[in-house]
């Protein structure tokens, strides 16, 4: 859903520039629908189900964790002492099983390979689907499995703006797509098998959309990551 992340690259941007002690909440980000149409958000460290009359449910929420500072920070925490990193859900997707599936950013120190991708069925504890991500910012179902958008493959404080098109495949093993030319990107819509990808939404003028027709086969297949 490329409107759905342009949130989170504002967001990124923003705590990436001046790394805060304690992070802003985050969203809302994305959003999707129900098999029933009803309408669901990912905001905050939740996944909440909207209903008429402004009436909301929390379907699911994600945990924050500890993480070691990449710096010395403002108030005094040293590098590598305890920081506590916000899930940031920034994207969400309803999967063929019907269950949905929501993608991190995570918050600062926004560590490299710590995101993680939940699937979440309303009514039961979220799970962990998949681990190893960096600054997800959008999801997409298309051929052979869920890709996942990454805005800065090496983290958002590596000062590398280049990101990565992943593919999970069975068994929670992934393939890169693509990530040559995915300058900031931040959006992702997949439609009879072409996946098409926003990138340098944060350049005014400069902004583009490209296309990669999705095959079977990728050259990248990596091991599938455990949530950490």
């Amino acid at each position: 859903m490329i409107t759905g992340s342009i949130a989170a690259v504002a967001l990124a941007a923003t705590l990436a520039g001046a790394p805060p002690v304690e992070p802003p909440a985050a969203g809302p980000f994305d959003t999707a629908s129900d098999r029933r149409g009803r309408v669901y958000v990912a905001e905050g460290d939740t996944l909440v189900r909207l209903a008429p009359r402004g009436r909301r449910t929390t379907v699911a929420s994600f945990p924050s964790r500890v993480v070691p500072a990449p710096a010395r920070l403002p108030d005094g925490t040293p590098r590598g002492g305890p920081v506590r990193m916000p899930p940031a859900p920034s994207a969400v997707t309803l999967g063929p099983d019907g269950a949905f599936y929501v993608g991190e950013l995570t918050g600062f120190p926004f560590p490299p390979g710590r995101a993680r991708v939940w699937r979440v069925v309303p009514g039961r504890p979220p799970e962990v689907f998949a681990g190893g991500f960096t600054a997800v910012v959008d999801l997409e179902w298309g051929p052979g499995g869920l890709y996942v958008l990454e805005l800065a493959r090496h983290g958002l404080l590596s000062g590398d703006r280049t990101g990565a098109l992943v593919r999970v495949e069975g068994r929670g093993r992934r393939a890169t797509v693509v990530s040559s030319g995915l300058t900031a990107p931040s959006g992702l819509t997949i439609s009879a098998g072409v996946a098409h990808v926003t990138v340098c939404g944060d350049c005014p003028g400069e902004g583009s959309v490209r296309s990669f027709r999705l095959t079977a086969a990728q050259p990248e297949t990596q091991p599938g990551h455990p949530g950490r």
